[in-house]
């Protein structure tokens, strides 16, 4: 299973920097990652993505810009009981359908964006507010390969665009829910994954 995330990660890879060498405009991208975990108890937390953008010019007003970023997803957890935070570094590769019309001066556009990423590194920690224990997890019991589907808008301003966007993480973040050894924990944190926005400005060189 390793082999094939890593076959598909290398091969994600190599489909953006070949998308790199045939693109209209290529960029630098920067921006602020505001992530928590669905349907529980959970803070949103502040993380960074940074990384490298290329994009296509398509008719009628579209256009499809590829990605490949580092992203940081982070959350804070708390009840009455337990309190912590869960930390992932992704390698992430958006592909973004967008759609907007070109006003001379400036670009408004609407944005579509499924996205593949593959974990570099990740913990859980929590911390037993009756007993004052600690519990501590690490990439491995997270699932490495992660997916899902990103829907926005944005706006182009000569060399630079400003992009909001609210993303879902599709699948479950936890490997086993067995691997967590907390009574009552599995059934809560199942099927649960990152939700949140990502806020990015990017820079197109030469355009």
């Amino acid at each position: 299973m390793k082999r094939l995330f890593a076959t598909a990660l290398v091969c994600a890879v190599s489909l953006f920097v070949a998308s790199q060498l045939h693109a209209q405009n290529i960029g630098a991208i920067v921006g602020t990652t505001f992530s928590s975990l669905k349907n529980v108890d959970a803070e949103s937390r502040t993380g960074f993505n940074i990384g490298a953008t290329a994009q296509f010019r398509l008719p009628l007003g579209f256009s499809l810009q590829t990605a490949l970023i580092y992203n940081t997803k982070s959350t804070g957890l708390g009840s009455q009981l337990l309190t912590g935070s869960v930390d992932v570094s992704y390698l992430e590769l958006p592909v973004s359908l967008q759609w907007g019309p070109d006003l001379l001066v400036f670009r408004p556009f609407l944005d579509v964006t499924p996205f593949v990423g593959y974990a570099l590194d990740g913990n859980m920690s929590l911390e037993n507010v009756l007993t004052d224990t600690d519990h501590e997890w690490k990439l491995s019991q997270i699932q490495r390969l992660a997916y899902g589907l990103g829907v926005g808008g944005g706006l182009e301003v000569w060399r630079f665009q400003l992009l909001c966007r609210y993303n879902w993480n599709f699948g479950q973040l936890f490997k086993s829910q067995d691997d967590l050894e907390l009574p009552g924990l599995e059934e809560s944190y199942k099927n649960r994954n990152f939700g949140g926005v990502t806020l990015t400005l990017a820079y197109f060189f030469g355009k």
